[in-house]
């Protein structure tokens, strides 16, 4: 069903009327402006802040600030799977700490398309020959591990590196602009109003998921607003539990597991 509020414009799905007790039996425009308010409020909590992480993570990838771009592209793609969700009627309460994998495969379940959307580079991006195999490709769920992976919480605080390709930067815009669709949300531009002209510049230029169909034209990669990007690291802390067998590195361990709390390391608490 459409929101009848013409700001917003979403797509949404639900039925108060499972949740809300003799709903039906309330005249008709109570039902509508009260599921057109739940509406507005499911597109102002998730899908507009989910534009600005969105944003960000283009930003901090563009400026060479891999562990960043992670982090904001991670907030960006929980807010729109929850906004999804919760346009269907699904609840998203029982969530717990970013589950970026748990979130997709509910969101899979209501839509199984899903689960097989696109995330190859826009198709009028014409990537040079030369450096065709520099660009990472990926299936949808290798991403989404990657997100979670590099995104999660425990490495707010550089606890272990992170492998970064311009490949997850068009993954991401794919995803992104696919799962927008999925909510039904209106054009992203409309994101860009407060923004700095110059801001704006940086995100339009050279890159088509950020044009009109009017204005869209070839994109190549790479270029001096689109390189192509490559970047492995590893952390000290990385390096010190993968040794630890050393008595310098244990004894450095113990005395930092005494005096701080160790952030997850593939799964498992430190």
């Amino acid at each position: 069903m459409n929101s009848e509020n013409d700001k917003i414009g979403s797509i949404y799905s639900f039925d108060m009327s499972r949740e809300i007790a003799h709903f039906k039996l309330m005249p008709e425009h109570i039902q509508s402006s009260a599921e057109c308010n739940a509406a507005d409020v499911i597109y102002e909590s998730f899908v507009v802040p989910g534009d600005q992480d969105y944003l960000m993570s283009r930003l901090l990838a563009q400026k060479g600030l891999p562990r960043g771009f992670y982090w904001a592209a991670a907030q960006a793609i929980e807010k729109y799977l929850k906004a999804f969700l919760l346009m269907n009627g699904e609840g998203v309460k029982s969530f717990k700490a970013h589950p970026i994998n748990a979130l997709f495969k509910a969101a899979s379940r209501i839509d199984i398309s899903i689960a097989s959307l696109s995330i190859l580079p826009h198709q009028s991006i014409q990537v040079d020959a030369s450096v065709s195999h520099h660009l990472k490709m990926f299936a949808t769920t290798d991403f989404i591990d990657d997100i979670e992976r590099y995104g999660c919480a425990d490495n707010r605080y550089n606890t272990f590196g992170v492998e970064y390709n311009t490949g997850h930067l068009c993954a991401m815009d794919s995803l992104s602009f696919n799962l927008r669709r999925k909510i039904g949300a209106i054009p992203i531009n409309e994101s860009f109003k407060k923004l700095s002209p110059d801001l704006i510049l940086i995100f339009e230029k050279n890159n088509p998921w950020f044009q009109t169909e009017e204005n869209q034209m070839l994109n190549r990669i790479p270029s001096e607003e689109f390189p192509i990007q490559y970047s492995s690291s590893v952390t000290k802390l990385e390096f010190l539990i993968k040794n630890e067998s050393n008595p310098a590195y244990k004894i450095a361990l113990q005395w930092l597991r005494g005096k701080m709390k160790l952030p997850k390391m593939n799964g498992k608490s430190q």
